[in-house]
């Protein structure tokens, strides 16, 4: 499962080049997220990157279902201040304007349809299961984590893979759960991930030209963007990213 952010994009590169991965599906969800033309621009460089087939599916209805700002197109998106980054209270305060309702519940379940369709078609057709788990780019978030970021919520999801699906076997996993963002970014570095193809703005602020190639622009003051700069000033390594501020 794959947004196109640093966090996904290095869950994928790690599945391929740590994991060796022998296949390897990208499934990227338009949940009527408004920075979804951004986000799958990136995704599919991404699937060209890994030589993997990407899969869109619509959650749109979800989007609809959604009182995050994340899917309110046209509302204006607030700075966060980079010290404000670390108060656990104003984070606490923050969190309804980022949660959309059940997103993570769908995309593990998304995931699972996928990897138990695949399994049975070759059971159907062959007599053998392809074993298939899901990767979700999720991280337990500092200072306060959201219900669907933590170890507590990945368990669960084990938990599900095994009661609604036909075999049971498959695993849900992310593997970047205990890590900081910059810690994300240090490891992402050493397995080529290609930054410029990824996405972490909440706001959206267009396409613009760099070094000859067309790259999505970050807004550079939203909460998402702060710590995208803080991660890659604090790892060490150079951001390639644009942003607008």
């Amino acid at each position: 499962m794959t947004s196109g952010g640093v966090d996904s994009v290095t869950t994928a590169f790690y599945v391929k080049h740590r994991l060796l991965a022998p296949k390897m599906l990208l499934v990227f969800a338009d949940y009527h997220q408004r920075t979804y033309e951004y986000e799958k621009a990136c995704v599919a460089e991404v699937a060209t990157a890994l030589g993997a087939p990407l899969k869109l599916i619509d959650l749109g209805w979800l989007g609809e279902l959604s009182t995050s700002l994340l899917t309110k197109r046209g509302m204006p998106i607030p700075e966060t201040k980079e010290e404000d980054l670390w108060d656990a209270k104003k984070a606490e305060g923050r969190i309804l304007k980022w949660w959309d309702v059940v997103r993570n519940l769908q995309l593990v379940t998304a995931g699972l349809a996928h990897a138990e369709s695949a399994d049975l078609r070759s059971y159907l057709s062959t007599g053998q299961r392809e074993a298939w788990d899901v990767y979700i780019g999720i991280r337990r978030e500092t200072p306060v984590a959201m219900k669907d970021n933590t170890p507590e919520f990945l368990e669960l999801m084990g938990q599900v893979a095994e009661q609604a699906t036909h075999f049971g076997g498959y695993h849900v996993s992310a593997p970047l759960i205990t890590y900081d963002k910059d810690a994300v970014v240090r490891l992402g570095e050493e397995l080529g991930v290609p930054w410029e193809c990824t996405y972490s703005c909440y706001s959206g602020s267009g396409f613009t030209k760099a070094n000859g190639r067309s790259v999505p622009v970050h807004c550079g003051y939203c909460s998402n963007c702060k710590r995208r700069k803080l991660a890659f000033a604090q790892a060490g390594v150079r951001d390639p990213s644009v942003y607008s501020t």
